[in-house]
């Protein structure tokens, strides 16, 4: 039977009586509920009835039942998922779509349970909470994202990995005394019918180091500790890159000197100053455009910073210097396929900017 029933162009259409029919002579053929719901849902898909419906029908049918059609009932017929139902909730839509169920009753004077049923199973609709995002792009700032990723890709075709291999990446970030683990970080086994594990919400330690770090695809170049109180500004900005980022990649990475270091690092305004642009022009290094309000094409932002502090979420530290050591040993600890892999996730995060429009993407 179901293969015959399948076979039809129509099987999507089947009213509520012909399934009741088909129920009761899949009954009189001898078959119990589970294996007539197992026809009905081969060919109605989702539009198969419930195995406790099939179970109440086979049911009134095996005690003698003949009428396959509702039995009448007082009050007003159903139609909560009507056209004019459809429109009314529509319209209430329209002027906001954060409204709930029960304003968008309350304003048509449908059941909560009905507007429910029309926006979910007529209109195809599903409550989404928003996401958080950097900043709100313009139309202008999204084309920036567009521009830098299509001459990103464009630069990487013609050069490959020689063109990754000369770029050194660099950012600041704060690391904390304290700094809570993630939900992750604090997941336990449990058996099934135990609590979930409660945990404080509890503040950033008031004590924090700030620590510049430069690295390309083999790892780390530079870590530098900023000490306490010191303001960083372009004039301190630019001695770190003459006195200690210059050094270090001699030290290190002599090579990338002589074949010509592709610098990076977001657009903030000590980066950006004219002292330090000055410099890197003096170096001869050529510095790769980053777009506005975009950490998301940041390798420190998105990658090596959040690896980072996974080490250090959940630890304290009492001064200074326990920040500094512990920060060292965190980078120390890293993998150094990692880097490599920043890199690639890097490529992959600029071809999803340049194909769609320059949004933000998870």
């Amino acid at each position: 039977m179901a293969g015959i029933i399948e076979s039809s162009p129509a099987h999507q259409n089947f009213s509520r009586y012909d399934i009741r029919v088909i129920i009761k002579f899949s009954v009189i053929l001898g078959k119990d509920a589970s294996c007539i719901h197992k026809d009905l849902v081969t060919v109605l898909r989702e539009n198969a009835p419930s195995i406790q419906t099939v179970r109440k029908w086979v049911k009134a049918v095996s005690e003698g039942r003949d009428d396959m059609e509702d039995e009448p009932r007082p009050g007003r017929p159903v139609t909560a998922c009507g056209d004019a139902n459809i429109s009314k909730v529509l319209v209430s839509l329209s002027d906001d779509r954060r409204k709930t169920c029960e304003e968008i009753s309350t304003e048509t004077s449908m059941s909560r349970t009905s507007v429910f049923r029309v926006l979910t199973n007529k209109l195809n609709k599903k409550k989404k909470f928003s996401k958080w995002v950097p900043h709100l792009l313009t139309d202008e700032q999204k084309e920036s994202r567009v521009n830098f990723s299509r001459n990103f890709l464009r630069r990487f075709q013609t050069e490959q990995n020689d063109f990754l291999g000369r770029i050194i990446t660099g950012d600041e970030t704060w690391v904390y005394s304290w700094d809570p683990e993630t939900k992750r970080q604090s997941a336990k086994w449990r058996d099934f019918d135990e609590p979930r594990p409660e945990k404080v919400r509890r503040k950033q330690g008031a004590l924090k180091v700030m620590h510049m770090i430069f690295f390309y695809m083999n790892g780390v170049i530079l870590r530098w500790p900023v000490p306490i109180g010191t303001t960083i500004n372009a004039q301190y900005y630019k001695k770190v890159l003459q006195d200690k980022l210059r050094p270090a990649i001699r030290k290190k990475r002599p090579g990338l000197l002589d074949s010509g270091i592709l610098f990076h690092h977001d657009n903030a305004p000590v980066h950006t100053a004219r002292a330090v642009t000055d410099v890197l022009a003096g170096y001869k290094w050529e510095l790769l455009e980053h777009p506005r309000y975009s950490p998301d094409l940041a390798p420190c932002d998105f990658h090596l910073f959040p690896k980072m502090q996974e080490h250090l979420r959940g630890q304290r530290f009492e001064t200074e210097e326990d920040i500094i050591q512990a920060t060292k040993v965190a980078i120390k600890n890293l993998d150094k396929c990692s880097y490599v892999t920043a890199f690639k996730d890097w490529l992959q995060r600029i071809e999803k900017r340049a194909n769609n429009g320059g949004c933000y993407v998870e």
